[in-house]
């Protein structure tokens, strides 16, 4: 079945280039290594050292870097992994999520690109899933408002 709700329809995809670029050689504030986690350690340095297992607590990237995890358990989705890592740190940069949405529809035409991936774990796909989740809230939101004004119109009736 195919879905014809256009609230429904992702509004933000990704690329490896032609997007708008949210690596350190584009809008740099949205690199792995500038999204900086409440630890004070970047998401690449959680990733890299953390998840896969290179320097646990540390910040020597370079080791995991193009590497797959040194100890992976079998239950572990690293895709996952990386997504939660992106979802903490977007917590509380709504107005940064805001501007960053603004630009990759004028700018990218909906795409976000990251030319340095070489993997689907990156952060062009994980901030195009965060803007569409934040996108797909605030709709609900808009439907759920929409119903309740109509059903308190209904009540006075």
């Amino acid at each position: 079945m195919v879905n014809k709700r256009k609230d429904l329809m992702p509004k933000f995809t990704w690329q490896r280039h032609n997007g708008y670029e949210v690596s350190s050689k584009g809008d740099f504030r949205f690199s792995a290594f500038m999204a900086i986690m409440p630890d004070g350690r970047s998401i690449e340095h959680h990733y890299q050292c953390d998840i896969k297992g290179y320097d646990p607590g540390g910040t020597d990237w370079r080791k995991g870097k193009g590497k797959p995890p040194l100890h992976k358990p079998v239950d572990i989705d690293l895709w996952d992994e990386y997504l939660t890592l992106w979802r903490i740190w977007a917590r509380d940069k709504g107005e940064m999520l805001d501007q960053l949405a603004e630009n990759v529809l004028s700018i990218g035409n909906g795409i976000l690109s990251d030319c340095f991936a070489t993997t689907d774990i990156n952060q062009a796909r994980a901030l195009s899933v965060i803007l569409n989740e934040r996108d797909q809230n605030e709709s609900s939101k808009k439907r759920i408002a929409r119903e309740a004004a109509r059903l308190r119109k209904e009540a006075k009736a």
